[in-house]
């Protein structure tokens, strides 16, 4: 049972993300291309009930774990006319799952280092802009389509994803304050989801400063399930296993609530090329890795 937990568990790690473009629309053939490489170390996670702890601290069979994720991620957006944009993003990513099994009542101990590689899904969503100006309105809509990963790897390491198609759709709003070098934008979204897992609301707020080639700007976004999130380490077992005698394990899908802020840093190189520099740290959430991804992209654009 403890694999299948453990499985379970990390199916759903950093996993859920979200791609929020802002309000504003690409030109027709104008394009931004970032592809940028992150990084998440981590030996805590929060609980169903919200609470922050050393991974699996409530499983008395798991000791010392850790969470790693380093992905390659490639980001586009391409104007198709004036006010609708093609946007996709697609990660590459390398996951490391690190733990000691406690065997035989505390007498043995047996460290375990798993990897999983390979792509993740790819999400390719329409935005079309009703106002594209000083105040922008959008909409939104796109697939989160998986890319031929094994939903539980036979080495019991982490998933690379759900497995399943996720739906979404986003109403996005943005001002810019010029002559104030500011700008606020903004969204609401759902997702429906595939599969087991219940569906989710998104929201994101961002907020920008420009000062001479320079961009600072603050993220914040949440990811909540529209269900409460279940305790996914008490499961209850069903009895007895086909044959007679025994347990199965009855298994709980994990759902998760996520909130992050991300600060970032932006360097406009040229008038076709930038540099960011990105924190994205985990403030609160259920069922999910705590910690900070650190991130640096390159990033093209016309």
């Amino acid at each position: 049972m403890q694999k299948i937990i453990f499985v379970l568990f990390l199916s759903f790690v950093l996993t859920q993300s979200t791609v929020f473009a802002g309000a504003w629309a690409q030109k027709k053939k104008g394009y931004y291309l970032k592809f940028s490489a992150n990084y998440l170390l981590s030996n805590r996670e929060f609980n169903h009930e919200g609470d922050e702890l050393e991974i699996f601290e409530e499983q008395l069979a798991f000791i010392d774990a850790s969470f790693q994720d380093f992905n390659i991620t490639a980001y586009f957006e391409y104007g198709l006319f004036d006010r609708l944009t093609l946007i996709g993003n697609i990660p590459f990513k390398i996951l490391t799952s690190k733990r000691s099994e406690v065997i035989g009542g505390d007498q043995i101990s047996r460290i375990l280092t798993l990897y999983t590689v390979g792509f993740s899904d790819f999400t390719l969503s329409g935005k079309y802009a009703f106002f594209n100006g000083s105040f922008a309105l959008s909409l939104q809509g796109g697939i989160k389509i998986p890319l031929f990963y094994e939903p539980q790897p036979t080495n019991d390491g982490a998933p690379l994803g759900t497995a399943d198609a996720d739906i979404e759709g986003f109403i996005l709003l943005g001002k810019s304050l010029y002559p104030l070098p500011v700008y606020i934008t903004g969204g609401f979204g759902y997702r429906y989801r595939d599969g087991p897992l219940h569906d989710q609301i998104l929201f994101n707020l961002e907020a920008g400063f420009a000062i001479d080639r320079f961009l600072l700007k603050v993220v914040f976004d949440g990811l909540q399930s529209t269900v409460t999130p279940p305790d996914i380490f008490g499961q209850e077992v069903v009895t007895p296993l086909p044959g007679g005698g025994g347990v199965l394990p009855n298994i709980i899908v994990g759902d998760q609530d996520i909130f992050k802020i991300s600060p970032s840093l932006i360097y406009n190189a040229a008038d076709w090329l930038s540099f960011q520099g990105e924190i994205l740290h985990t403030i609160a959430g259920k069922n999910t890795v705590a910690g900070t991804v650190y991130s640096f992209g390159v990033v093209f654009f016309q």
